[in-house]
C-alpha cells in the first residue's frame, strides 16, 4: 500500500528519498499560502520549483478548490484549465470545472464538460445533480419572455429511478419532468421529495401548481394554506395563488378576503404593482406608478431588481406607454424591456408619438397601439380586390386551445370532420392546437381527431427550425401581452412555413392569436369563430381587453367573425359596436345519424314508467345547479310515476350539489363525472333539463333532440332558437327567472303529452338546422371568399 505524498499527489510512487522531502516541502508551502488566501503566489511557486499540472495534479487542484471555496473563481478556473490542458482531468476536476461554469451560467460547456466525462446518463450522483441542474437552466436560458420547455428526452433520461441527493437537484428533475409535459412523473417524483425533505415547502409549492396546471383546484387550495402559515418567506406568494384559485373556483367572497389582506399587507413597491395587476386591480396600480414616476427621490431609491420585476409585470400585461414613460424618467428596466421598447420607436418618424402626460401614456396598451396590424409591421399594400374569391378553398388550418372535455372542443372536431365528408381531401385540412398535454387532461377529443386522417400540430411541443423572427414580425410580437406572445409565436412559424389558404380559429383565445399571425402572414381568409357569449357577458376581463383587435380585424375584407348563434351574433356585435351583419352566424353541427342507438333506446322506454331525468353542465353557478335539484324534487312530488335523476359534469359546486341533494331527500341522484360519450350520456334519459341562467347555444339541447328527447330549458341565450315547439313534440321553455315550484308544474303539465309524441319533428327540426350540409356549405363559401347573405 502506498502511502507516500508523491502517490497521494500524483499517482507515482518515488524510492528516492530526496525528492519526497522535496515535494513535502512545496506541499507545506502551498498549503500555507493557501490558507492566507494568496492562490496566485501557491501557483507561482509550482510553476517555478518545476512541478507543472501533469506532475501535480492534486497539489494543482488543491489550489484551485481552495480559491473557489475563497470565492476567487476566476484564478481557480484559469488553474483547472491548465491542468486539463496538461491532460490531468480526472472525476474531481471535472466535477469542479462543470460547477464553475453553471454557476457562471455557461449550462452549455457545463453540459458538455459533465457528458464529455461521465456519460449522457451519469452514475455519479454528483455529476448527475450537476447536469439535471444545467439542463433546466438551459431551458431558462431559453426562454426570453416565452414559456418554459424542457426536453421530454432529457427529463426521462435523468429523472428515471434517481433519487437526488439534495434539494436543488430535487427542484431541477422535478421540473425537468414538469415543464416538458410529464406532470404525472413530476408529481410522483414531487410526492417523494416532499417526505424526503419535509422541512422545505417549496416542494408543497409544487405540489400545488401541479393541481393546479391539471385543473385540480380544489386540492390546491389547502396546500396553498399550509403554505401561507409554515412559511413567512412564501406566505404572500401563497395568498397571490389562493386569491387566484377563489377566483376561478367562483368563490368570490373568499377571493375578495384574500385581495383585502394583500392590499393591506405591508409590501415592498414591486410586489405592490404586481399585485394590483394580478387581482385586476388597475386603477390602484396607475395610481402606484403615477406617485412612483413623479418623485425623483422614490425613483432613485428603486433597485434594479425592482425596476426590472415592475418593467417585465408591465410589459406583460401590454402596458407598453407606463414603460415608455417610466423609462423616461429613468426607471431600471430589464434589457428584454428596453428592446422591446426601442423595436417600438416611440418619437422616431416610423414610430408612434411619445406620451407627453402620464394619463396619455396609461392608454397606450398592446396590441391597441399597434393597430392597424399591417401599418405597424410595414407590410406592402396589397392590390385592389385581394385576395378575389376562388373556386375552392385550398389548405385550410383550423386552430384550436386544446381538446379538452367540453361542448367547444366536440364541435371543433365534428367541423373538422363535416369538412372531410363535404369533399375536402385529407391532406388540405391541417390542425394546429396550443396544448393536448394528457396529464392536464387537453387531449380527451384527441384519438377522435386522429381517427380522422388529418395532420395535427401540437403547437406546445413543435421544435422551431429557426426561431429567430424577421425585424418588422419581432417588432409587432415582442410588444404582445403574454399570453398572445406565447401563442402567437409560435402560431407565426407554422403559418409561414405551411402558407395556407384559410386560416380558421375557434373560440376566443385562438381567435385573438389567429387574427394577429393572420395579418400578419397576410393569410387569404381568416375566419374567427367566437365563443357563444362575448368576453364582456362572460366577464373574461383578459379576454375583453381583446376588443380593439378584433374590430379592426372585423373591418379587414378577408377576416370573417363568425359566433353560433342568433343571440351570440348580436352580443358580439353588441361588443365590438359593429353594425349590420358584420358578425355571421355558424350554427353548430350535429351529426344526427350519429344518435340513432339514443332513439332507439329511447322508443324502447317510452310506455315505462319510470321516467330518467338527466342534466348534461358544468356545475357552476351560472348553470344553477341547485336550482336543477329543487325543480327536480318538486316534480318528484307531481308525479306518479318514479322520476329517477342523474346529472352529468364536475365543477366548483359539486360539494354544494350533494349537499342539496341529501337537504331535499332526493337519495337516489347519480352524480357522474368525466364522461365525454354523447351516447353514453343520452342513451338512459327519457327527459333532459337545463336550467342555466347563461347559456349561448347549448350542445346537450341539440343533441338530445337528434336523439328523440323531449326538452325543456329556460329561455336564456340562444336557447330558444335550438328547440323544436311546434306540436306535441315541441320542448318547453320556461321563463328566465322561474322558481323551482313553477317549473314542476309546467313540466307535470306538459311532459305526458311530450313523452307519448313522435319523436320525428325533434329529429328533423335538427337535421335542417344544424345538419353538416346546412351549415358546411355556407362556410365553404366563405372560405372562398364569396360573402354569405344572412
Amino acid at each position: 500500500m502506498h502511502t507516500d505524498f508523491t502517490f497521494l499527489l500524483t499517482g507515482k510512487s518515488m524510492d528516492q528519498g530526496s525528492l519526497l522531502d522535496d515535494f513535502a516541502q512545496v506541499r507545506r508551502q502551498v498549503i500555507t499560502l493557501c490558507s492566507s488566501n494568496r492562490f496566485s503566489a501557491a501557483q507561482m511557486l509550482l510553476v517555478g520549483s518545476g512541478h507543472s499540472p501533469s506532475q501535480l495534479p492534486g497539489l494543482w487542484e488543491h489550489i484551485a478548490r481552495k480559491a473557489a471555496e475563497a470565492g476567487h473563481d476566476p484564478i481557480a478556473q484559469e488553474i483547472r484549465r491548465q491542468i486539463t490542458a496538461a491532460g490531468g482531468q480526472h472525476e474531481r476536476l471535472t466535477l469542479d470545472e462543470a460547477a464553475f461554469l453553471l454557476k457562471n451560467g455557461d449550462y452549455q460547456n457545463s453540459i458538455f464538460v459533465v457528458e464529455g466525462y461521465f456519460g449522457t446518463t451519469p452514475d455519479h450522483p454528483e455529476a448527475l445533480e450537476l447536469l439535471t441542474l444545467a439542463y433546466m437552466q438551459e431551458a431558462t436560458g431559453r426562454r426570453n419572455g416565452t414559456r418554459l420547455r424542457t426536453s421530454q428526452e432529457a427529463a426521462l433520461r435523468l429523472t428515471e429511478g434517481v433519487t437526488p441527493i439534495s434539494e436543488r437537484h430535487a427542484m431541477a428533475a422535478i421540473d425537468l419532468l414538469r415543464y416538458s409535459g410529464e406532470y404525472d412523473r413530476a408529481l410522483a417524483m414531487n410526492m417523494r421529495a416532499i417526505k424526503q425533505f419535509p422541512d422545505d415547502v417549496r416542494f408543497l409549492m409544487r405540489r400545488a401548481r401541479m393541481d393546479e396546471q391539471k385543473g385540480q383546484f380544489d386540492t390546491a387550495i389547502p396546500i396553498w394554506v399550509q403554505v401561507a402559515e409554515r412559511s413567512e418567506r412564501y406566505r404572500i406568494e401563497a395568498l397571490f395563488r389562493l386569491r387566484s384559485l377563489y377566483q376561478k373556483l367562483e368563490r368570490f367572497p373568499e377571493a375578495e378576503a384574500i385581495a383585502a389582506q394583500l392590499l393591506s399587507s405591508d409590501l415592498p413597491i414591486d410586489r405592490r404593482v404586481i399585485l394590483a395587476i394580478q387581482v385586476g386591480q388597475r386603477p390602484l396600480m396607475l395610481a402606484i406608478l403615477r406617485a412612483l414616476s413623479s418623485s425623483q427621490l422614490v425613483m432613485e431609491g428603486l433597485s434594479f431588481d425592482q425596476g426590472r420585476a415592475i418593467g417585465d409585470a408591465l410589459l406583460d400585461n401590454g402596458e407598453i406607454g407606463l414603460l415608455v414613460w417610466l423609462r423616461r424618467r429613468r426607471m431600471p428596466l430589464s434589457d428584454r424591456v428596453k428592446q422591446v421598447l426601442d423595436h417600438c420607436a416611440f418619437g422616431e418618424p416610423d414610430g408612434p408619438e411619445l406620451p407627453d402626460r402620464f394619463e396619455t401614456a396609461s392608454k397606450i396598451r398592446s396590441p391597441e397601439f399597434m393597430l392597424p396590424l399591417e401599418d405597424f409591421a410595414g407590410l406592402p399594400p396589397k392590390p385592389p380586390g385581394w385576395p378575389g374569391r376562388r373556386r375552392d378553398p385550398g389548405r385550410i388550418l383550423l386552430v384550436n386551445s386544446s381538446l379538452k372535455t367540453g361542448g367547444a372542443e366536440r364541435q371543433f372536431v365534428a367541423l373538422a370532420k363535416a369538412l372531410l365528408d363535404a369533399g375536402t381531401h385529407p391532406e388540405e385540412i391541417h390542425v394546429a392546437l396550443f396544448s393536448v398535454e394528457a396529464d392536464r387532461g387537453m387531449d380527451a377529443f384527441l384519438p377522435d381527431l386522429e381517427a380522422l386522417g388529418i395532420t395535427i400540430h401540437n403547437l406546445g411541443t413543435t421544435e422551431i427550425d429557426n426561431p429567430t423572427l424577421p425585424a418588422n414580425i419581432e417588432r409587432v410580437i415582442s410588444a404582445l401581452p403574454y399570453d398572445l406572445r406565447q401563442d402567437v409565436t409560435p402560431l407565426w412559424h407554422l403559418l409561414s412555413k405551411l402558407k395556407p389558404n384559410v386560416v380558421h380559429a375557434w373560440q376566443d383565445r385562438s381567435c385573438a392569436a389567429c387574427g394577429i399571425a393572420g395579418k400578419l402572414t397576410e393569410v387569404e381568409s381568416l375566419v374567427l369563430s367566437m365563443r357563444n357569449m362575448s368576453p364582456q357577458t362572460r366577464r373574461d376581463s383578459k379576454l375583453a381587453e381583446t376588443r380593439p383587435l378584433i374590430a379592426s380585424l372585423a373591418k379587414q375584407d378577408n377576416v370573417t367573425i363568425t359566433a353560433n348563434a342568433a343571440a351570440a351574433v348580436q352580443d358580439y356585435a353588441d361588443w365590438l359596436s359593429l353594425d349590420g351583419d358584420t358578425v355571421q352566424a355558424l350554427r353548430n353541427i350535429v351529426d344526427v345519424d350519429h344518435f340513432a342507438p339514443v332513439r332507439e333506446a329511447y322508443i324502447s322506454r317510452q310506455t315505462n314508467a319510470a321516467i330518467t331525468i338527466g342534466g348534461a353542465f358544468r356545475l357552476a353557478l351560472n348553470k344553477r345547479p341547485l336550482l336543477w335539484l329543487q325543480t327536480v324534487a318538486a316534480l318528484k312530488s307531481r308525479l306518479d310515476v318514479p322520476l329517477v335523476p342523474v346529472l352529468f359534469g364536475s365543477g366548483p359546486m359539486f360539494d354544494q350539489v350533494t349537499q342539496e341533494a341529501d337537504r331535499l331527500g332526493i337519495t337516489d341522484l347519480k352524480v357522474i363525472t368525466g364522461e365525454t360519450d354523447p351516447l353514453k350520456i343520452y342513451k338512459e334519459l327519457d327527459l333532459l333539463l337545463l336550467m342555466s341562467r347563461v347559456e349561448g347555444l347549448p350542445n346537450v339541447l341539440l343533441e338530445a333532440q337528434a336523439g328523440g328527447i323531449p326538452v325543456v330549458a329556460c329561455d336564456v341565450g340562444g336557447v330558444n332558437e335550438t328547440l323544436q315547439k311546434r306540436g306535441d313534440a315541441g320542448a318547453l321553455l320556461l321563463p328566465e327567472d322561474v322558481s323551482a315550484e313553477n317549473a314542476a308544474d309546467q313540466i307535470a303539465h306538459w311532459l305526458p303529452t311530450a313523452r307519448a309524441a313522435p319523436i320525428d319533428p325533434r329529429i328533423g327540426f335538427i337535421r335542417k338546422n344544424y345538419g353538416a350540409e346546412a351549415v358546411i356549405r355556407p362556410l365553404i363559401d366563405t372560405y372562398c371568399g364569396r360573402r354569405v347573405e344572412q
